[in-house]
């Protein structure tokens, strides 16, 4: 390299150019992504609620209160049936004494799972 054969300086200003001319890309498929593609967009806020109540993979926090077996149980079931996970456990008749209807709606709140604030 005593050359100059591996010096980047005299490429800095091509590079500058090049990330500015990225930017400038960038922010123009942002925009048009935006416009033609978000834009309009509205969620079905009840369907995807289903979806996620009916979600195996919520069963996790039951664990302790109906244990491992149980909760697993619970999934394939609710997946079989196309059922959500707060219905199978109660058609399991798991409301009791280990758990209350108000701790299973705790539980398998999907909001408070996701960390969403509902929206007012």
């Amino acid at each position: 390299g005593g050359n100059g054969a591996f010096e980047l300086n005299v490429y800095i200003p091509m590079m500058a150019r090049n990330i500015l001319e990225s930017f400038k890309l960038l922010t123009n498929v942002s925009k048009l992504f935006a416009e033609r593609c978000i834009s309009g967009l509205t969620a079905h806020v009840e369907h995807l609620r289903e979806l996620a109540e009916s979600s195996p993979s919520i069963v996790t926090p039951l664990n302790s209160a109906i244990g491992y077996e149980e909760a697993a149980a619970v999934a394939k079931q609710a997946l079989k049936e196309r059922k959500t996970i707060r219905q199978t456990v109660i058609d399991r008749g798991l409301i009791g004494d280990k758990l209350s209807l108000e701790e299973l709606d705790r539980r398998l709140d999907v909001l408070a799972m996701a960390k969403v604030k509902p929206a007012n």
